[in-house]
């Protein structure tokens, strides 16, 4: 097959795969960056395009009757690939809710960074834990899982015959609210040394009226965060870590849920 040469019938299906990859890779976290160049994007997408087309040659996709019933089915398909693309995202969010709660916490709420990827505002501990996220998503080669969903999508799921039943949102429902299950577990162990050091504190202030319980917490509370934040790494790690081998199955229940 010539790709440079295709017939009516070949350049719509090419258009159901192109169009499916080019929203997954638009909104997946790294590549979906705003600091990743545009041209990099289309070229990358245009190339994933075509190494996947050959595979899916073969598979059942949709006729179309019109512009329309292809607007529809190209709308369906952009659909499937900003659901991987979520669902990805999900663990980077779970991973900047953490830090966000542990940086109120320690009294960081108002210092904040820009998130290059999304360019937007974050706590300083959410970037850091964002980055370290980042790079172990990159070193589990977790990249390697998104194409091999994109793939095993074509596979399964006719652009034609999408239902998004009840199961649908029931399901991205149960992601969600595993993303905060996922936050709470990560800032668990430096939320709760600092809930003991304030009551320690309070205390301190009752027993102690003289001091001025303020001025000491506050340096205090920063130091023993900054402390907690560095001994939790590998724990933290651990638990990047178990989401982003969680995501196949992930993948594969959403593309079932369709």
């Amino acid at each position: 097959m010539d790709i440079f040469n295709l017939n009516y019938a070949e350049f719509e299906r090419f258009l159901f795969v192109f169009f499916r990859v080019g929203a997954l890779v638009l909104f997946v976290p790294i590549l979906g960056s705003r600091q990743v160049p545009s041209s990099m994007k289309i070229g990358f997408i245009l190339f994933l395009s075509i190494v996947i087309f050959p595979l899916v040659e073969g598979r059942p996709l949709p006729e179309p009757r019109g512009i329309f019933d292809l607007a529809i089915f190209l709308i369906s398909d952009v659909t499937i690939g900003l659901g991987i693309a979520f669902i990805t995202r999900l663990i980077f969010t779970a991973v900047q809710i953490a830090g966000t709660v542990v940086d109120f916490q320690m009294g960081f709420g108002v210092v904040n960074v820009i998130d290059p990827q999304t360019d937007t505002q974050v706590s300083v501990t959410a970037q850091f834990h964002n980055i370290i996220a980042v790079l172990i998503f990159l070193a589990v080669d977790a990249h390697h899982f998104i194409i091999q969903a994109i793939v095993e999508s074509f596979l399964i799921i006719n652009p034609a015959e999408i239902s998004f039943a009840d199961i649908t949102p029931e399901y991205m429902l149960h992601l969600f609210s595993g993303t905060f299950t996922t936050a709470v577990k990560i800032a668990a162990p430096i939320m709760a040394i600092l809930f003991f050091l304030s009551v320690g504190l309070g205390l301190v202030a009752r027993t102690v009226p003289q001091m001025n319980v303020f001025i000491v917490g506050f340096p205090l509370q920063i130091g023993v965060g900054l402390l907690m934040v560095g001994l939790s790494i590998s724990f933290f790690s651990m638990l990047v870590q178990q989401q982003i081998y969680e995501l196949p199955g992930k993948f594969m229940g959403f593309l079932r849920a369709l």
